[in-house]
């Protein structure tokens, strides 16, 4: 059996769009039309030693989507 190698195939950091999207975040940049579900269900990302420098917000916006910030 041979194998085909390929050379300098980029690889992904992460595997959800949504974590690709964070890392991506300078501060002062947002996501909205979250959810809440999918809000709360993201939060857990902020905490991970990949983000560990960074530091998130999110509120409510007036038609019930949350707004995501990145603050430092």
């Amino acid at each position: 059996m041979t194998f085909k190698i390929e050379k300098n195939v980029p690889t992904r950091k992460f595997y959800k769009e949504f974590t690709d999207a964070l890392d991506k975040l300078d501060v002062g940049d947002s996501i909205g039309g979250l959810t809440k579900k999918e809000m709360y269900s993201f939060r857990g990302n902020f905490y991970t030693r990949n983000f560990a420098d960074r530091k998130f917000t999110f509120r409510k916006e007036s038609n019930n989507n949350y707004r995501l910030w990145r603050i430092e």
